[in-house]
């Protein structure tokens, strides 16, 4: 399963249990770990719909929002 395919899948069951509780899939926030993961793979879940990515290593998350910045400007950390 694709990148696209697994966040779809999981917006998927997201709207479902928000439905159950009166809630909708806009009150959640989606948020992958990019730990072990390429840019080129941060920017499709980006591109697919994720709304946070998070990384616990300083060196990998400054060389991965280099590159994944929509404005390719350097974000502060």
């Amino acid at each position: 399963m694709s990148i696209k395919e697994n966040i779809a899948y999981i917006r998927a069951q997201i709207d479902e249990a928000a439905r159950a509780t009166g809630r909708t899939g806009a009150d959640i926030t989606l948020v992958g770990a990019s730990k072990m993961n390429d840019a080129a793979a941060c920017q499709e879940a980006i591109a697919a719909g994720i709304d946070v990515l998070g990384e616990n290593r300083v060196q990998e998350m400054t060389e991965k929002l280099v590159i994944c910045s929509p404005s390719k400007e350097s974000v502060p950390v």
